[in-house]
């Protein structure tokens, strides 16, 4: 089967299953080539739109910026980035513990992102009330409240430089990214764990600068090559929701045998990478459509990693 034909399998699936109702957009590239760019529902392919819990993974890549220009250390604890009367849960959590979701605090109860955001104020300072379940570095827990940390944290680092200002900047501006919307808390910081607003497009361009390693298109470095390794290695086995191993705020798998990473949000949202391929797949979902019973549009993307694997195979011991 060709890239071709497992994407148009892909997409037909998408249209007939119940289960795929609520894909707003499926995004194939392979290499240079755009395979296709579908939208199912009302919202274009070049409109914005809540992206859940990629927003982490854009978080990670500032981070990787911040590192490049020597404002951010990942080994800084959260307790020299927030100073104040860190409580003795975080004094030896770090930037990197945050990044792998290592930190070993608690995420639950009211220290549950959604019981956070039902505050008026003070949301950090919520957060770093949390007990300690474990010792930082030895256990991964999903902690949307850790990815919110690592926000505040950056901001701080940054100084007077406003985050989403550093991220225009740094990373938006440098791959084209015009239209976005970043919420933020009541006091200011972008919300690390989620709801950043941005199109399918500008996924694709995020996933192709980690394709080149932190490469941004006009050839200006934005993060190490180094960061981007690290990044996109597996750190931990990980856990739920995803169940695959956890990098820096990037999901780690195989996929059809390929090393592959990706970003994932609630309703079906993943940015997937295969760099021995080229290949990148974004795919949306509408939460309001959600269905019982129903699954991200990721389940047909390993179809099409074996075909470009497949396409790959073949083009080896080809004359010349």
């Amino acid at each position: 089967m060709t890239v071709e034909e497992a994407v148009a399998e892909a997409d037909a699936r998408i249209r007939r299953e119940t289960r795929f109702a609520h894909t707003e957009h499926l995004v194939v590239v392979h290499g240079d080539r755009t395979v296709a760019a579908h939208a199912y529902g009302e919202r274009a392919l070049h409109e914005p739109g809540d992206v859940y819990s990629v927003t982490k993974s854009v978080l990670s890549t500032l981070i990787g910026c911040a590192v490049h220009d020597d404002r951010l250390h990942l080994d800084a604890t959260v307790a020299a980035l927030l100073g104040g009367a860190v409580p003795e849960a975080f004094r030896e959590v770090s930037v990197r513990h945050l990044l792998t979701m290592t930190g070993g605090t608690d995420p639950s109860g009211p220290y549950d992102i959604d019981a956070v955001m039902a505050l008026p104020a003070g949301w950090t300072n919520t957060l770093l009330t949390a007990p300690r379940l474990a010792r930082p570095g030895t256990r991964f827990r999903y902690d949307n409240g850790a990815a919110h940390l690592l926000a505040a944290c950056l901001q701080r680092a940054l100084g007077e430089e406003d985050l989403e200002a550093y991220a225009v900047r740094r990373l938006f501006a440098p791959l084209g990214i015009t239209r976005r919307h970043w919420p933020r808390d009541p006091e200011g910081v972008p919300y690390g764990f989620g709801h950043l607003r941005l199109a399918p497009p500008d996924l694709v361009a995020l996933a192709r600068l980690w394709l080149a390693a932190g490469v941004a298109p006009e050839g200006h470095r934005l993060f190490s090559a180094a960061y981007a390794a690290e990044a996109t290695r597996a750190h931990t086995a990980g856990g739920p929701p995803e169940g695959v191993g956890y990098g820096y705020l990037w999901w780690v798998t195989e996929l059809a045998g390929r090393p592959a990473y990706f970003a994932g949000g609630y309703a079906g949202q993943h940015v997937v990478v295969v760099p021995s391929l080229d290949l990148i797949t974004v795919t949306t979902g509408a939460e309001a459509a959600l269905r019982p019973g129903w699954r991200p549009a990721l389940d047909l993307v390993p179809g099409i990693v074996a075909a470009a694997a497949g396409a790959a195979g073949s083009e080896v011991g080809k004359p010349l």
